[in-house]
């Protein structure tokens, strides 16, 4: 018994317990003597119940039945290609799940073999299929940075991806895949953080034209990433953190605006304050920038100013 949990993280499941000759008798005096302890219905821990992240997804996959696997963020989170933080534990099930304390299982009629493979000892989405269930969870371009880090990984195929989208056929949100993976090979990074999702997101509902994302551009002989472009009017929008109050990456900002201004681009810069407090001001001077940049692509302006 020992041995059996210790090849899956802690945990062991009912049916295991059975099969290594086990009554259900001699299962309920194991945990009257705190040898077994109950995590989910049919799954216990053995000798004690501190799980690692590795023992509780583990848990819940056992929970969730024959043919279950890691899925979705929790997915994205063993594959190392998702660096948000992942409050539950997602289980992709064949069978109709029901209420299970502790953690989220989504319905799957169908789940192709070919999906679903073993990681560390636990059965888990492939990193294609990981990026189509994705789809129903995140906006593109946050998708799309999922894919850059599975890229710097090596674990990310295209052709993969789309044959498991394709057998996925029926899912309502594909479309945002597939915009995800337009944005990538456009060499998007996707949002990488709150502040790019909120900036986005108010770009989004203003109706002012979408940027790509992280992108790097041109500046003199080397290249610079910048957080947003406007590659038709030669505009970039770097949206500043905390860390940019810093005397050190002060002077490297200023140091990347003329390089990019020198290559003919205008740069707009708004702190993080900007973003999630003057939300009308900040769209005020997008679009004027845009506009600007519009009638002159040559055009550099840059915000230097902030209203009190």
């Amino acid at each position: 018994m020992a041995a059996a949990a210790a090849r899956q993280h802690g945990v062991i499941a009912i049916g295991q317990l059975l099969d290594l000759g086990l009554s259900h008798s001699g299962v309920s005096r194991r945990v009257t003597g705190h040898r077994l302890h109950r995590i989910h219905r049919g799954v216990y821990a053995v000798g004690h119940k501190r799980l690692s992240r590795e023992g509780r997804w583990m848990a819940a996959v056992l929970a969730a039945g024959d043919g279950a696997a890691l899925s979705h963020l929790s997915a994205a989170v063993l594959w190392q290609i998702w660096r948000g933080r992942v409050d539950t534990t997602d289980v992709i099930a064949l069978a109709r799940p029901r209420a299970i304390r502790g953690f989220r299982v989504h319905r799957c009629r169908r789940l192709d073999r070919r999906d679903v493979t073993v990681v560390h000892d636990i059965p888990v989405t492939t990193v294609a299929r990981t990026l189509v269930d994705l789809s129903d969870v995140l906006d593109a371009h946050q998708l799309a940075n999922v894919i850059h880090e599975a890229s710097f990984r090596r674990r990310f195929s295209a052709a993969a991806t789309l044959q498991a989208s394709a057998r996925a056929s029926g899912r309502r949100n594909l479309t945002v895949l597939d915009r995800a993976l337009a944005a990538h090979a456009a060499g998007s990074a996707g949002t990488r953080s709150a502040l790019e999702d909120s900036f986005l997101g108010l770009v989004r509902s203003s109706g002012l034209p979408e940027p790509l994302v992280n992108v790097t551009v041109q500046a003199g002989a080397s290249g610079l990433e910048v957080d947003f472009h406007w590659p038709e009017i030669q505009l970039c929008v770097e949206i500043d953190g905390p860390g940019h109050d810093r005397p050190s990456t002060r002077r490297e900002d200023a140091r990347r605006d003329r390089a990019l201004r020198a290559a003919g681009h205008a740069v707009v810069r708004f702190s993080g304050t900007d973003v999630q407090r003057r939300a009308c001001w900040v769209l005020t001077t997008l679009g004027a920038a845009i506009q600007r940049q519009g009638l002159s692509s040559a055009a550099v302006t840059r915000v230097e100013a902030r209203p009190q």
